[in-house]
């Protein structure tokens, strides 16, 4: 199968680049869950926690909703009341909550009324926007992007903008190491922030007739003039206080060059990765997580 038929996203990118620098990965690995997608990666406790609090505040996340975190097990007082509620067709009991599933459905307690506050649009029509655009330096090359919220108004100091928002959910929010050093968000990788800007000022209405019905003619302005933003908006669920902040992406000729150069590099590692037929990397990093367990080059001990 040909990777050129697939959309290249910020997600894909992640998997070779990290601020656009190339990083450890398995060719194979990538072509069975990101090429072909036999396979899927694992997921884990905070990918599943993340798409819960999306699934609950926006009312549905990208590619599959979580309604609900896995629990702790039932007590023997709760099975038995379970057996009386089967035999009378009640609802049956669910285990007790773990500390950060409650500390999550706070959040997501407190996200409406910020939203109110913030003047933040949700509608079934402007949550987990699919969007799509051929790449202006080669055109058999297709970019996609799935947002979060858009578009929608935001109010900043006083003044109603026009964004682009991606909810994040974080156990710190004050972290400074680490892929999700949102204490330090100018460490950040803003692959997708980079991407998000670009596909929202090169729409293709070909590509996403639907959208048509979405930006209106003051968006369209506001995204010509350079007034569309694009927000990080972060919430932790550890800590003695329950926090949120928003992180300003900006979008200038420098960043702009730096997303095209990122494309580049994938493109060309994909080339390679199809010349060289997806061959294995077998690391154990990387081989503890990829999900072809029958892999003949897999390693399964570390050494150090």
């Amino acid at each position: 199968m040909n990777f050129h038929e697939f959309p290249i996203n910020q997600t894909l990118i992640r998997e070779f680049l990290h601020n656009n620098e190339e990083k450890e990965y398995c060719y194979r690995s990538i072509y069975l869950t990101k090429i072909t997608r036999q396979l899927k990666m694992p997921v884990s406790d905070a990918m599943l926690a993340g798409k819960y609090f999306e699934t609950k505040c926006l009312g549905k996340s990208s590619r599959y909703d979580v309604h609900d975190l896995p629990r702790k097990k039932l007590t023997k007082k709760q099975i038995a009341e379970n057996a009386v509620r089967k035999l009378e067709k009640r609802p049956l009991l669910l285990g007790d909550k773990y500390l950060n599933h409650i500390r999550i459905d706070d959040q997501i307690s407190r996200f409406d009324a910020l939203c109110q506050k913030h003047r933040i649009i949700i509608t079934d029509s402007n949550v987990q926007i699919k969007l799509r655009t051929i790449w202006e330096n080669d055109p058999d090359v297709m970019l996609s992007a799935e947002l979060d919220v858009f578009p929608t108004t935001i109010l900043i100091d006083g003044e109603l903008e026009a964004a682009i928002i991606d909810l994040k959910l974080t156990a710190d929010i004050h972290n400074e190491y680490g892929d999700y050093c949102y204490g330090k968000p100018e460490y950040l990788d803003l692959i997708q922030a980079k991407m998000y800007h670009y596909i929202v000022r090169n729409i293709n209405t070909k590509l996403n007739p639907e959208m048509n019905s979405i930006i209106t003619d003051s968006v369209k302005s506001l995204i010509s003039q350079n007034r569309i933003l694009f927000l990080l908006w972060v919430f932790n669920y550890k800590g003695t206080v329950l926090e949120d902040k928003f992180i300003k992406v900006s979008w200038d000729k420098n960043k702009e060059y730096e997303l095209h150069e990122s494309i580049r590099k994938t493109i060309g590692i994909l080339e390679m990765g199809e010349k060289l037929d997806w061959p294995t990397n077998p690391v154990y990093n990387l081989c503890k997580r990829c999900p072809w367990t029958d892999c003949p080059d897999r390693i399964k001990i570390q050494t150090v």
